[in-house]
């Protein structure tokens, strides 16, 4: 049964690439990617009212995936090795699926005891270290526990070692959906940039599948139920060497059915 849910994931990514299934709306920032302006199309695609159906219902828009980098459904073994938790939060996998619990309350008054409170762990955090340039993630995530917000993203290195993060979808029970450039740590006066916005909010204690593309300049996401946020910007082509996954609201996020592909430009 694991083989064949693999399979049908693999198939999904690389056979219905570019496919809409009708609904959603494209939320898609200016050409020049530098306003913050939005431009909200007519085309419409999926929509099955927020709940991630047993499969994919969010398929690649850009991209054609290649080789599979990265594949955990969570039914065997424990947390991967290339899972790391960050600030003292807790990771488990509890019934088949990968569960992200803040720090405890005595690391985190250590922590702000030290100064530093934005690391505490109040909210789970986390690293998938997987190496990529042109990509395809795939994943079924859901907020729980009064947990407000997720975030999938792109490191290049530390703001030590690298240009810090790269790049960056949130989605939120409340404050809708984003596509932000984070800011290059190397250049003088560079700041983070939010591209895309809209206000679609996921619903807590439900399973959402969700997907992000990055191909060259050019990065596209989209959520069970909601648009497809597409963005385009220099900073997102440049080799990424981790998957930044941080949560805001202090909760619980349960991960599941992840994987990552490298990809090409369809058609190219």
């Amino acid at each position: 049964m694991q083989r064949i849910k693999k399979h049908i994931l693999i198939t999904c990514c690389i056979v219905l690439g570019g496919i809409s299934v009708s609904g959603r709306r494209v939320v898609q920032a200016h050409e020049d990617a530098g306003s913050g302006r939005k431009n909200i199309a007519s085309q419409n695609v999926g929509s099955d009212g927020g709940i991630s159906s047993p499969q994919p219902d969010v398929v690649p828009q850009i991209a054609e995936c290649t080789n599979l980098l990265f594949d955990a459904d969570f039914s065997e073994g424990g947390v991967p090795g290339q899972w790391i938790p960050l600030h003292g939060t807790q990771w488990a996998v509890v019934e088949g699926v990968l569960q992200g619990r803040p720090s405890t309350t005595e690391f985190q008054h250590k922590r702000i005891a030290a100064g530093n409170a934005s690391h505490s762990g109040k909210t789970p955090s986390s690293r998938l270290l997987v190496p990529v340039d042109d990509c395809v993630m795939l994943f079924r995530f859901k907020l729980v526990d009064g947990l407000s917000g997720v975030h999938f993203g792109f490191n290049d290195g530390s703001f030590k070692s690298g240009t810090g993060h790269v790049c960056r979808f949130t989605a939120s029970t409340r404050k809708g959906q984003s596509l932000v450039k984070d800011r290059n740590v190397t250049v003088d006066g560079d700041e983070d940039e939010t591209l895309v916005t809209d206000s679609f909010n996921v619903k807590a204690d439900t399973w959402y599948w969700m997907m992000l593309e990055i191909v060259g300049d050019k990065m596209v996401a989209q959520v069970s139920g909601g648009p497809i946020l597409r963005a385009k910007h220099p900073r997102f082509d440049i080799p990424k060497d981790q998957i930044n996954l941080p949560t805001r609201g202090g909760g619980v996020v349960l991960y599941d059915d992840v994987r990552v592909w490298n990809a090409r430009r369809r058609g190219g």
